[in-house]
Formats: structure tokens, sequence, C-alpha cells
């Protein structure tokens, strides 16, 4: 037994030792020093116990040099103990090694391999998916960006942080539901069964939808990296699953069903009631109500909001008039200090958000309504619904189609979109001051 000083402090060195797992819990270091056992089995190998009881593996070798001689004595870290298993350090002596035999430098190879795996890995990957292509090349990621770039712009002119935005849906899903499992994975490690596994998961967890939207992003991701040389193969090409296939959704809720969700909103309270029914009042996009601000209320124009081009997705600014109804709503929202979100979690500072967990709060207390009222359950919709059911109840009560697809801000086709600039502001407040009329006092 040899005592040395290294580093200022004392190490106990002991013989080669084969080593079990039952002798590495064991181990401890001497009183403060640090213990260093080498294996008997990999010469090369040794684990060093710290003064804490933190037990790490590290091995020595020599590189082979082109005249057959060895060069000087150099020494790799190889993990921690228990997260790196002494058969797993084993290995990884013996394959640095064989590399070194070669006359290649093994800590070379693994720097290399931990660059793979900062640059490869897939959330790095879809980093860059969403900023060279995402926000690039597609609508939602367009608005995106342009809002970022307008939050930045309001940060410099203010000398405040940046507020929060909206991500684009790619980069929403990717992030909150994929990273979490595939978090550190190799983009190429990435393998069909995974692909098929998450998608179970995320449709017991959130629906077939989501799981839909989910797919549909993750094939534009691994198509991207295919053209970029980062894999060869799509593992999500090709899937076909009866449970995820697109379907054209029919669903309109009945004036009875749409009074209910407009009582069990009542009951919902801040910010998710109020989003709610002005869903049902405006006919917009869950997304925009969501997320209204005090701006884009126009001074010059009585009860009208005006949504703009970069965050609209049509890419045109869109003016929605408010019946009394819906003006009634807006005026009693509170107004924040630190933002101007109308309807916001954050003191303003960002437009509502987690949408599922308002919606399930709904459903929740629509379904107690309708136990309160012994009245059978309500068929199940989805938020959309609402603007679809909106759409034919106007129609149905004798509002002209042409202006309740302008109330809605569809964007409008062929030679009427050259040559008709009329904004028929007029003719949506009309259609919405009729609809607003059926919901007044309610």
């Amino acid at each position: 037994m040899a005592t040395a000083m290294m580093e200022g402090k004392v190490e106990e060195e002991r013989g080669r030792e084969r080593l079990t797992d039952k002798r590495l819990e064991k181990l401890a270091a001497p009183p403060g020093g640090r213990l260093e056992i080498a294996d008997a089995l990999v010469r090369e190998l040794r684990v060093r116990v710290g003064k804490t009881g933190k037990k790490s593996w590290s091995m020595l070798y020599r590189v082979a040099q082109a005249d057959g001689t060895r060069g000087k004595m150099k020494r790799m870290s190889l993990g921690a103990y228990p997260q790196v298993t002494l058969t797993d350090a084993r290995d990884k002596a013996r394959e640095a090694l064989e590399t070194a035999d070669k006359g290649i430098d093994p800590a070379a190879v693994r720097s290399e391999e931990i660059d793979k795996q900062q640059t490869r890995t897939f959330e790095a990957v879809l980093e860059r998916y969403v900023e060279l292509h995402v926000k690039v090349n597609t609508r939602d990621g367009q608005r995106a960006k342009a809002r970022e770039d307008l939050a930045r712009k309001e940060a410099e002119e203010t000398g405040v942080e940046p507020r929060e935005v909206g991500r684009c849906p790619a980069e929403r899903l990717l992030t909150d539901l994929v990273v979490p499992k595939w978090n550190g994975r190799l983009l190429e490690s990435i393998r069909r069964t995974d692909v098929m596994e998450l998608l179970d998961a995320v449709v017991l967890d959130r629906g077939t939808n989501v799981a839909r939207e989910v797919r549909k992003h993750l094939v534009g991701l691994f198509s991207w990296a295919i053209d970029r040389g980062l894999i060869d193969l799509s593992p999500a090409a090709g899937i076909k699953r009866k449970d995820l296939r697109y379907g054209r959704r029919t669903r309109v809720l009945s004036m009875e069903e749409l009074s209910r969700v407009w009582d069990a909103a009542g009951e919902l309270g801040y910010p998710f009631g109020p989003w709610v029914r002005l869903l049902i009042l405006t006919g917009q996009r869950k997304s925009e109500i969501a997320g209204l601000r005090r701006e884009w209320f126009d001074e010059d124009l009585d009860r009208v909001f005006v949504i703009p081009a970069e965050v609209y997705k049509t890419g045109v600014a869109h003016a929605v008039p408010l019946s009394a109804p819906a003006w009634a709503i807006v005026e009693e929202l509170p107004r924040w200090n630190e933002g101007t979100h109308l309807l916001s979690g954050t003191s303003g500072r960002n437009g509502i958000s987690g949408f599922s967990k308002g919606e399930a709060r709904l459903r929740k207390k629509i379904a107690e309504l309708e136990k309160k009222s012994e009245l059978p359950p309500m068929a199940h919709f989805e938020m959309h619904d609402i603007r679809r059911s909106l759409t034919t109840h106007m129609i149905r009560i004798g509002i002209r189609e042409e202006h309740v697809e302008r109330v809605l801000g569809h964007k409008i086709g062929g030679v009427a979109a050259t040559y008709n600039q009329h904004d028929y502001l007029p003719e949506k407040r009309a259609a919405l001051e009729k609809w607003g009329a059926l919901w007044s006092g309610k």
C-alpha cells in the first residue's frame, strides 16, 4: 500500500482487485482523502472514491505511435458509478484500449461523440428545424416569428425583458409532448416502434386530434432531417393508423347545447369563462380570442377590435365588431398594469394558454349542471365546433352566408378578392348584433 500527494489531497492506492458490485457498494475513502482501486480483470480500469463517497470510473492508456512505441500515459474519465455499471465500465475501457492500439486517442473520439450528442439529439434537431424551416416556410411559423419580432421591438423601445409570445403548433406540440420522452436521444436512434409508442401515449393522454397533429409535425421534422443528411430514413414515414386518419368534422351544436356551454362558462370564472362566451358571441378562433389585447381596439371605430395581419391566419388584418353582450363582457374584464392582454393568467403579460385544461374544466362543469338539471349528457364536442355551430345558426336565422363568411374572416378567393375592396364592417356588425341579441340577458 502506498500513499501519494495528488492535487493537494491524500489519496490511498491499493492493489488490484477483481471488482464486484457488492465490493463497490461497500467502498469508502479514508478520512480526509480519496481511495483508488485498479481492476484485476481490466488492468487499466480504475474506480475512485472521493471523500464525499462519490464513486467514479477512469482508465489509463497510451496511444500507439507510428514508430511502434507508445505515447505518454493519459487518463480518461468513464463516468460515475452506479450510473455507469461495472460491466459498462469494463466494456468502455476495452473499447478505448482497442482504439488506442490503432493509434487513435480515445479521448478525441469521445469528444466527437459528445459533440454529436449535443448537435444531433432530438431536441437539438427540433430547435434547428423550428428556426430554419418552420418559422421561414410555414404560415403558423411565420406568424410566430412576427410575434417574436414585435415583442423584441417593444422590449427595445421600453427597456424591459421581451414578453412571452405564443409558440407555433409544431414547436409547442413537439416540445411539450415529444421532447420529455426523447430527450437526449440521437435522431438516428429513434425507431418506428418509438414513434408508435409515443403516438399511443398521446392518444391516451390528449386524444386522437392532438396525436394526429403530433404525427404530422414529426413527419415534417424527419423529412427535413433527411434533406439535411442527418438520417437516411424517416421512422414516421408511411405509418398507417385508422385511428389517426383525418376526417371532416360535421358536429354542430344545437342552440340548446350552446346554451348549456354558455351557462357552464358563466360558472367557470375568469379567464376561461369570458373566453368561452366570447367564442360563442364572435365566432373567432380560440387562439385569437385568447390573445385579445387592449391595443387591438380601434379608437376610431365603435366597439371593434382588429387582429393584426402578422398574427392572423390569413395574413390580412381582420376587424371584428362586438355586439352589445360581447362588449359588456369586454368592459368587465380587468385592466392589468403589467400587460395589455384582456384574458390572462399572468397579470396581462401573456394571453391565456393551457386550452386543454380549460376545456376539461368546461366539460366537467357542463356535466355537473346536466346532473343537477337531470338532463341527458351532451355528445362530445371540440371547441372549434362552436365556430361551425355559429355559422350554421346565423344562416338559419336569416343572415346572408357571404356576411357570415366575412364575420369568420375566411379568405375570399377569385375575382372578388382582387376587385371587391369593401370592408363589410357594417354587414359584420349587423350580423353579430342579430346573433348577439339571442344571448342578451342570458
